[in-house]
């Protein structure tokens, strides 16, 4: 059985399972229904010219949008409803396609959903007649690797997200905060370059969602896995994010304004609630003077 030490990477080892598994030592080939990637993925998403309008509709969401993300970045969208943030996820997680201009993760333009790019969305998406430990494995067992494998992966996740002593049990019997750990093993096991985060903590209790939030993006900042963040909270996008992007609701929704985050991130752990506080007194100053749009 394979050990991990405190500095490896999950990704590093989920590999290292699967490879032995598939009886496959140059990653990156086919076997079977699996595919093991050569290296960890990238996580590098770019939006060039990008144009969307929904069916039947003449009202565009964006026009010429811009956007480039890299590596293990974190970034929040904030705007007010109606401004595209969602839809914006759903471009890049594939499930729907610009009108014009391109999106791309990895240097591949994006064609459809993939096992690289996860979407967690405000209620935790789980099948209720199944345990923690089936929950966490079911995208694995769907790409058809076996169960004893699949729980060799989930294993240390559900350690990862303090869940390891509720694996057996029903999910119906869990808290709204201990639902979506088990939605974050479930994504984890799929090893994404990319987490889409759609409001995801919004439902959960202060205590709840301030302890996600930490532990989401302490976990993808090790792995390197890049965070897209949709909120309507100055607190979760400060807490969470390297780069805060402002969005417009006006027709052809743009990026009005973007704030570096990092330094501000970095002080964080040290839980400096006067640093948080200046930060979101700048945010709301620069929500209220560029946008007129807006409502706080």
């Amino acid at each position: 059985m394979l050990k991990q030490s405190e500095d490896e990477p999950l990704s590093t080892k989920r590999d290292e399972i699967l490879s032995e598994f598939l009886g496959d030592q140059e990653r990156g080939k086919r076997s079977g229904h699996c595919m093991v990637r050569k290296q960890a993925p990238e996580g590098e998403v770019k939006i060039e010219g990008l144009s969307f309008a929904h069916p039947q509709s003449e009202h565009y969401l964006f026009k010429s949008l811009k956007i480039s993300i890299s590596q293990g970045e974190a970034i929040s969208l904030l705007g007010p409803s109606g401004c595209g943030k969602s839809s914006l996820l759903h471009l890049i997680a594939g499930l729907t396609f610009p009108s014009r201009g391109s999106v791309s993760v990895n240097g591949e333009q994006v064609r459809g959903p993939s096992p690289k790019v996860n979407l967690m969305l405000q209620k935790a998406t789980l099948y209720p007649w199944l345990t923690v430990l089936q929950n966490a494995c079911f995208g694995l067992r769907a790409q058809k690797v076996s169960k004893r494998e699949a729980i060799k992966i989930v294993r240390p996740l559900l350690r990862l997200v303090k869940l390891e002593h509720l694996e057996k049990r029903n999910v119906r019997q869990l808290s709204g905060g201990q639902q979506q750990r088990v939605a974050l093993a479930r994504s984890l096991a799929m090893n994404p370059s990319v987490m889409l985060l759609d409001e995801p903590f919004s439902a959960l209790d202060t205590f709840t969602r301030v302890q996600l939030q930490n532990e989401v993006r302490e976990i993808c900042k090790r792995e390197k896995i890049t965070l897209v963040i949709v909120t309507h909270d100055f607190d979760e996008a400060i807490r969470m994010s390297d780069r805060i992007m402002m969005m417009t609701n006006r027709v052809g929704a743009d990026i009005v304004s973007e704030i570096d985050n990092r330094n501000t991130f970095d002080s964080i752990s040290s839980s400096s609630e006067e640093t948080i506080a200046s930060q979101r007194a700048r945010i709301t100053d620069l929500w209220r003077n560029q946008e007129q749009d807006y409502c706080i």
